[in-house]
């Protein structure tokens, strides 16, 4: 929490979001996370879309300073072993594997006031012996932000990709915390059960 208190600048530039990163194999692919990436582009001025091929692992260590919010709309894979070699799976190109994990992450230097990685178990980590949970949450916090929204479990695509379009519609009204609420009850009208909308969990500030 030290660290979260005193993160509150902001860079100048609307969403980065990365959707349905091209893994080279088609039982990988996301549509419904590739809509989800370009309507949240596509509501905040400023933004910048990155989907297949083109949402590489190079581009979000290039960009992820300048964007006031990162979005992830993709793959994950969980380490349980050893959280810092998690991954969020993007795509890979000559200088970079595609496997942005948690390790990477704390070297990254970020400016934005949320990050949301619409991915599968990414709030998932390991209590170490000094009892900090290191993760992704962890690691994207040192980097830089101050809020991060991720998951407890294994997510449905299409649910997902409604909730996480409520979200950003209603950040435009209210605060972190309230937007991502209310993004879950209308999902839960729809998908009654909690799989579909509870996983998503808000760590840091909620404004």
């Amino acid at each position: 929490m030290k660290f979260v208190t005193k993160k509150k600048q902001k860079a100048e530039g609307g969403v980065l979001s990365f959707g349905n990163a091209d893994l080279e194999n088609p039982i990988f692919n996301l549509n419904f996370a590739e809509m989800e990436a370009s309507e949240i582009a596509g509501m905040y001025p400023k933004s910048e879309l990155y989907i297949r091929r083109d949402a590489t692992e190079t581009k979000a260590k290039i960009l992820a300073d300048k964007y006031s919010m990162l979005h992830f709309a993709t793959h994950s894979e969980l380490n349980q072993q050893n959280p810092m070699k998690s991954a969020l799976k993007l795509a890979k190109d000559s200088l970079n594997d595609g496997d942005l994990t948690a390790e990477e992450v704390f070297s990254l230097s970020i400016n934005s006031s949320l990050v949301v990685l619409s991915a599968c178990e990414t709030a998932i980590g390991k209590i170490n012996r000094g009892d900090e949970l290191v993760g992704f949450t962890r690691a994207f916090i040192y980097a830089g932000t101050p809020s991060i929204i991720n998951t407890l479990w294994k997510v449905d695509d299409l649910a997902t990709s409604q909730l996480m379009t409520g979200f950003y519609s209603n950040l435009k009204k209210t605060n972190k915390r309230d937007a991502l609420r209310e993004a879950q009850l209308a999902v839960k009208k729809q998908y009654e059960h909690p799989y579909f909308w509870a996983a998503f969990q808000l760590t840091g500030m909620a404004e």
